[in-house]
């Protein structure tokens, strides 16, 4: 009787854990973690995800993603304004300014990108959405080759841009091969792998992260 009182305790015990794990696999912050987690700057990501799907009725990875080009977006056109701020200013040598309208052409062409990424991935044609952002990285190396040798005053600037956008890159790469694996073609190691034993920056909080 006590070894039959003793495994229905532990059969108990164990049901429980398991709907807690499955519950707490479920949270916002979960899901989000499971995408970011393998992107080339998670924590970031997962900052820039985690108001969205907190406040999301229906969160999805398309969800997440357009998220995370929006942000990228917005430095984007943050930096330019920074740029057109410094071209204003008297004083720049004639290589600063040379290299800043470089990068005013650079940045020009990524916010194109970024606005035909947006309307292939309206449509889920995310394959084509991968490689008209397939340009936004070299783009941000070819703002930064102009400042080699020199101190770039957009420094700060570029990093984000380029820090958001590899997390892109990594997202979408992830999407492509998620759907090529349910066509049953042959893929790399996606992102979207399941829960992660390694704990997310806010793991165990209910609401938004700092």
């Amino acid at each position: 009787m006590a070894f039959i009182k003793t495994h229905l305790l532990f059969v108990s015990l164990s049901c429980l854990l398991l709907h807690t794990y499955a519950a707490s696999a479920r949270t916002p912050q979960a899901r989000v973690w499971t995408i970011c987690k393998s992107t080339s700057n998670r924590n970031l990501c997962y900052k820039t995800i985690l108001p969205m799907a907190v406040g999301s009725a229906r969160f999805n990875v398309y969800k997440a993603l357009k998220t995370e080009i929006l942000a990228t977006q917005k430095q984007v056109q943050a930096t330019l304004n920074v740029i057109a701020s410094l071209l204003t200013k008297p004083g720049n040598s004639n290589n600063t300014s040379d290299s800043l309208r470089i990068c005013q052409d650079q940045y020009g062409n990524i916010l194109d990108s970024i606005d035909q990424t947006i309307k292939q991935l309206v449509q889920r044609n995310v394959v084509e959405a991968q490689y008209k952002f397939s340009g936004v990285l070299p783009f941000c190396s070819t703002c930064n080759d102009e400042f080699k040798g020199l101190t770039s005053p957009i420094a700060k600037e570029a990093k984000d841009v380029y820090d958001l956008g590899s997390n892109c890159v990594d997202i979408l790469a992830a999407i492509v091969d998620r759907e090529k694996r349910r066509r049953g073609g042959k893929t790399g190691k996606g992102l979207f792998t399941g829960p992660s034993s390694l704990p997310g920056p806010c793991q165990g909080k209910v609401g938004l992260c700092n």
